[in-house]
C-alpha cells in the first residue's frame, strides 16, 4: 500500500472504535460491500479479557469478540488493542493496583489479545498509577519492557503482531518536534539492540482532541494562523516518521470538518482513529425512535441508567453548557449491556415490527453513514490481505 505525497492513489487509513455491536457490524459491512480495510480499535474499556470482566461493548471478552468477527469471513478487518497499558483498565484503577501490579495486569491483558488473534496492539503507558509524578523517561522504560514482552510472547506463541506506539494522550496542540523525534530515535535503538521489529505506527499530535461532541483542537477551530502551524507541524512529523520507516497515526479525528479531513490523504497522515462519534451517533438514533413512537417511559429509564453511570463525565468542557440529553447522547452507548437497556432494545425490536422496522439495521445504517464520510474524504482503496497488506507492508513505499 503506497502512501507517496501527491499520489491520486494515497489514502488515510480509517480505525473505527468498536463502541457496540452495531458499530462493529457497520464497519465488517462497509468492509465487505467496497472491499476495503477497516481497523475496530478496542481500548481495556470496550473490550478486554475476560480475566478482567470484558469490558461495556456487548458482552464481549477478547475471545468472543475475535471470534465473533473472524466468524464474519470479511478479510480486509484487522483487530487492534487501542491503549493497551498500564492502568488502562478500570479494574486496574478501582483496585488501585501499584506499578508491578498493573504492569504484569497490562501483559496478561496483551497475551490475551495476541492468542486472540488480534493484527496489532497500541503500547501506552501514559496514564500516572496512584498519582505518580510520571516522566517521559518512566514512559519510555514502561513501554520497552511491555514492547518486549509482547514481541516475545508472539515469538513464542507463533502469531505476527504489529505494534503502535504512544506516550501521551492528545491535546489538541502540534507537538514538540525534538521530543517526537528522541522518542522514534531512542524506539529505533531499542529495537535494534533487541532485535525487535520496528513498530508500523506512531502516535502523533496532529491538533486534534475530543469534548463532548465536537473537536476542540487547533487543526479545526478557526484560527486560521493556527491551523496553519499545525499543518505544517503534522508535515514535519511525517517527514521525521519516514525517515524511521514508521507510519504515522493520529488519534481523535471524530468531529472534524469535511475540509479539514480531506485534507488527511494529501498531507500523508498514514491512519486515524475515530471512536467516540459513532456511539453517539448510533445514541441518538435510539432515543429518535423511542420519542417518535411513544416509549417515553423507556425514554426516560435509558436516559435516567446512562446519567446515573457518570460515563458523561469525562467528555464535558470546563465551561460546559450541555443538558442532561447532550450527556444522554454522549455516554448512552456506554450502558447498551446493561441488562434494563437490553430489555428495552428487546421491547422495541419487537414493537416496531409493525411499522417494518428492523432497529439493529437502522441503527447499523446511521452509524454507516456517519462511517462513509471519513472513508469518502480519506479516499480509500481496496487493499488485498496479502503480503504487502495494511500492517506489512513495504516500508520502502512511505514518505
Amino acid at each position: 500500500m503506497n502512501f507517496k505525497k501527491q499520489s491520486k492513489n494515497q489514502y488515510t487509513l480509517l480505525c473505527s472504535g468498536p463502541m457496540s455491536k452495531n458499530c462493529i457490524d457497520a464497519s465488517l459491512n462497509i468492509s465487505k460491500e467496497l472491499n476495503i480495510p477497516q481497523v475496530l480499535i478496542a481500548s481495556r474499556r470496550q473490550i478486554d479479557s475476560a480475566e478482567f470482566g470484558g469490558g461495556y461493548v456487548a458482552q464481549f471478552d477478547t475471545e468472543t469478540f475475535s471470534r465473533y468477527v473472524k466468524d464474519q469471513n470479511v478479510t480486509n478487518v484487522f483487530l487492534a488493542r487501542d491503549h493497551g497499558g498500564p492502568w488502562q483498565s478500570e479494574v486496574e484503577q478501582k483496585s488501585n493496583l501499584n506499578l508491578s501490579e498493573s504492569m504484569a495486569s497490562a501483559k496478561r491483558s496483551f497475551e490475551a489479545d495476541i492468542d486472540a488473534g488480534f493484527d496489532f496492539i497500541h503500547i501506552d503507558p501514559s496514564i500516572p498509577i496512584q498519582n505518580e509524578d510520571l516522566t517521559f523517561n518512566k514512559i519510555l522504560e514502561r513501554l520497552f519492557e511491555l514492547y518486549e514482552h509482547c514481541y516475545n510472547y508472539a515469538q513464542k506463541t507463533k502469531k505476527n503482531i504489529q505494534f503502535e506506539l504512544g506516550t501521551e494522550e492528545q491535546n489538541g496542540y502540534a507537538q514538540n518536534l525534538d521530543e517526537f523525534e528522541c522518542f522514534l530515535n531512542e524506539t529505533e535503538k531499542f529495537c535494534k539492540k533487541n532485535s525487535i521489529i520496528k513498530p508500523t505506527f506512531v502516535v502523533a499530535q496532529t491538533g486534534t482532541k475530543v469534548m463532548e461532541t465536537r473537536n476542540v483542537g487547533v487543526f479545526d477551530n478557526g484560527d486560521y494562523k493556527a491551523q496553519l502551524h499545525c499543518i505544517q507541524h503534522i508535515k514535519d512529523s511525517i517527514q521525521i516518521c519516514n525517515r524511521y520507516g514508521i507510519w504515522l497515526k493520529e488519534h481523535n479525528t471524530d468531529y472534524l470538518s469535511n475540509e479539514a479531513l480531506s485534507l488527511r490523504p494529501s498531507l500523508g497522515v498514514h491512519a486515524s482513529n475515530v471512536a467516540p462519534e459513532f456511539g453517539v451517533v448510533e445514541t441518538r438514533g435510539l432515543l429518535y425512535l423511542m420519542e417518535k413512537f411513544g416509549f417515553e417511559d423507556e425514554l426516560n429509564t435509558f436516559s435516567q441508567v446512562a446519567l446515573d453511570s457518570n460515563k458523561w463525565n469525562k467528555w464535558m468542557l470546563p465551561e460546559t453548557q450541555a443538558t442532561d440529553l447532550d450527556k444522554v447522547s454522549i455516554c448512552g452507548h456506554y450502558v447498551f449491556s446493561d441488562p434494563q437497556i437490553i430489555e428495552i432494545q428487546q421491547k422495541l425490536t419487537f414493537a416496531l415490527r409493525k411499522y417494518n422496522i428492523d432497529l439493529n439495521a437502522f441503527l447499523i445504517n446511521l452509524v454507516k453513514q456517519s462511517m462513509m464520510r471519513y472513508v469518502q474524504l480519506f479516499n480509500m482503496k481496496p487493499v488485498s490481505r496479502g503480503a504487502n497488506n495494511v500492517f506489512n507492508c513495504d516500508r520502502k513505499a512511505l514518505g
